[in-house]
């Protein structure tokens, strides 16, 4: 079975858990920076979800996977609201399983950041996941930086807005109530 159909599995079979034990889990928003720098995809976000009742939750993230990307690298994973690094209990090339301690609080701000190589002129940040939690984010905020050299070529997604600076264009999308129908991908070129 290849490494995404097997996390992809092991996350759905923890939510069908959830939902026959009673127990509500909810991912219910997220603010990502996303960059394109010297073939690689950099990718920071804040995480947000509430539980029902407190305990430890095992959480999947997927990687978006293609002979487009390479094997993402600098993985670091932070609980901003306890305040603690947190290591993956299983982590491939298509995403990791970690563990989240909702001991003390029902909400948590889960800091994820990862390095991934470009083969090709095109990146990916997977939002189609969304759906398995069954609910639309509240809100969401997504930003993507690109040196000015960089000429988007194809969005999956049409940003709201843009700014261009010196160095750099930055590309902006907010959306509340938020059930994306598709990834956010990138196509793109160097300027000539």
């Amino acid at each position: 079975m290849q490494p995404m159909k097997k996390l992809f599995l092991l996350f759905a079979l923890f939510a069908v858990g959830l939902l026959a034990s009673g127990q509500q889990l909810s991912f219910y928003r997220e603010n990502i920076t996303m960059k394109i720098q010297e073939h690689h995809f950099y990718v920071s976000g804040t995480y947000y979800f509430r539980v029902d009742q407190p305990g430890i939750k095992q959480l999947y993230y997927p990687f978006p996977v293609s002979d487009l990307f390479g094997n993402p690298d600098s993985v670091y994973l932070f609980d901003l609201t306890n305040n603690v690094p947190i290591e993956p209990t299983v982590s491939d090339s298509s995403g990791l399983l970690f563990l989240a301690d909702f001991s003390k609080y029902p909400d948590l701000g889960i800091q994820i950041s990862y390095r991934q190589p470009l083969l090709g002129s095109k990146a990916e940040y997977i939002l189609e996941t969304t759906k398995v939690w069954g609910k639309p984010f509240r809100e969401a905020t997504y930003q993507l930086i690109i040196p000015k050299s960089l000429i988007i070529t194809r969005f999956a997604i049409v940003p709201d807005d843009f700014i261009i600076t010196d160095q750099e264009k930055i590309y902006t999308w907010e959306r509340y109530n938020y059930m994306p129908e598709r990834n956010m991908v990138f196509e793109f070129s160097e300027e000539k």
